[in-house]
């Protein structure tokens, strides 16, 4: 079990190390509507997985950390 749980905001914190702040927002403001979680509870394993994969399909050095992140979340649990 992931010993704790991300939040919609905490993933655009994340792709702060790799993009502007604008533009982290605007990736997990997408991801969430594709996902259909809000960003302000924790995420489930199941929806951070797919906010992960939404996110990764931007490519580039932000599918790098969404890569990342999933790869981290998987090995905690």
């Amino acid at each position: 079990m992931m010993s704790e749980a991300l939040t919609a905001r905490d993933l655009a914190n994340e792709l702060l190390t790799v993009t502007s702040s604008s533009d982290a927002r605007a990736v997990v403001n997408r991801a969430t509507r594709i996902v259909g979680v809000p960003d302000d509870r924790p995420l489930q394993m199941r929806e951070l997985l797919q906010m992960c994969e939404a996110m990764a399909a931007e490519g580039g050095l932000v599918q790098e950390v969404a890569e990342l992140i999933a790869r981290r979340v998987l090995a905690d649990d």
